[in-house]
């Protein structure tokens, strides 16, 4: 397409964003559409105060594949909780979810299938780390 154009532009900034931050329902989902690529050891990813309808949002991932793991840590919304966070953690090399803690917990609501973690947010800092 001709990228040279104002809603080309704007559809690709709109497909960015949903591949960082996507709300579904009354689901938060992040780094839903990010690609393994991106999650190669040593990578990081980081979105500070994206706005969604339940207010800005920031999380961090940092990939560390090469010692068995992701971690992330999330800042919710708290102008309006979600009734779920979401987030996607896909391995670069396709490998299962083996574990999760959450806040330093042992955690079991993920999908190792769907590489999902499914968090009940509050107003703290979520620290998630995936085994793998």
């Amino acid at each position: 397409g001709a990228w040279n154009k104002t809603h080309e532009t704007g559809y690709f900034l709109v497909q960015t964003r949903f591949m960082l931050v996507l709300e579904r329902g009354d689901e938060l989902w992040l780094a839903p559409l990010v690609t393994n690529n991106w999650l190669k050891d040593g990578m990081r990813i980081e979105v500070v105060a994206a706005p969604t309808r339940f207010g800005p949002v920031s999380y961090r991932i940092k990939s560390a594949v090469g010692q068995g793991r992701i971690e992330a840590t999330i800042e919710p919304p708290t102008r309006s909780v979600p009734r779920r966070i979401v987030l996607r953690l896909r391995h670069p090399e396709g490998k299962a979810v083996r574990a999760v803690t959450v806040n330093g917990e042992d955690y079991a609501d993920f999908d190792a299938r769907a590489e999902t973690i499914r968090l009940e947010p509050g107003r703290e800092v979520i620290r998630v780390r995936a085994e793998y």
